[in-house]
C-alpha cells in the first residue's frame, strides 16, 4: 500500500471514529430535549414540521435532538460538522479523481450550499447557532478559495 493511500485511509477512519462519538455525545446531549417542554416548538424543528405539533417526549424526532445540542451544547455537534466535512471531502475526491474542474464546481455547489445554511442561522438568538453559522461561512470561503485557486492552476480561470 503506498503512503498517499496508507495516510488517506487514516484521516478517513480518523474522521469516521470522530463523527461517531461526537453524534453519540451530541444526541445524549440532545436528549435533554425532551424534559423541557417549553422549547419544543423552538427545537423540536423536524417534528413540527413532518409529525405537526409536540404533545409528548415520545413524538420528537432523534435529529431534533441534535437541532437542541447544536443550539445549546454545540462543542459535540462542531465536532461532529468537522469529521463530517473531512468525510465528505475525501468522498468528493475520490468520486471526482482525476477531474478537477468537475470536483471544483461540485465544491463550489457545496459552498453555495453552507452560505445558504450561514445567512439562515445568522439571526438566530442562540450562541450555539450562530457559532454553527460562522463556521459554515468559514467552511464556504475556504471551499471557494481553494476551488478558485485550483481552476486557476489547471488554468482554468484565467488569472
Amino acid at each position: 500500500m503506498h503512503k498517499k493511500t496508507a495516510r488517506r485511509s487514516i484521516l478517513f477512519f480518523g474522521a469516521l471514529i470522530f463523527f461517531a462519538v461526537a453524534a453519540f455525545f451530541s444526541l445524549y446531549e440532545g436528549s435533554q430535549l425532551d424534559d423541557v417542554s417549553w422549547e419544543w416548538p423552538h427545537s423540536a424543528v423536524f417534528t413540527n414540521w413532518l409529525n405537526g405539533k409536540v404533545t409528548s417526549a415520545d413524538d420528537i424526532l432523534t435529529v431534533d435532538y441534535l437541532v437542541y445540542a447544536a443550539k445549546f451544547e454545540p462543542l459535540f455537534p462542531i465536532i461532529m460538522f468537522i469529521s463530517g466535512l473531512i468525510l465528505f471531502l475525501q468522498l468528493a475526491f475520490w468520486v471526482f479523481k482525476g477531474k478537477k474542474t468537475a470536483l471544483s464546481v461540485f465544491l463550489m455547489v457545496f459552498a453555495v450550499m453552507l452560505l445558504v445554511f450561514s445567512g439562515t442561522l445568522m439571526a438566530s438568538p442562540t450562541d450555539g447557532l450562530q457559532l454553527f453559522s460562522r463556521i459554515f461561512l468559514g467552511s464556504a470561503i475556504l471551499i471557494v478559495a481553494s476551488c478558485i485557486f485550483w481552476l486557476i492552476k489547471e488554468r482554468r480561470l484565467p488569472y
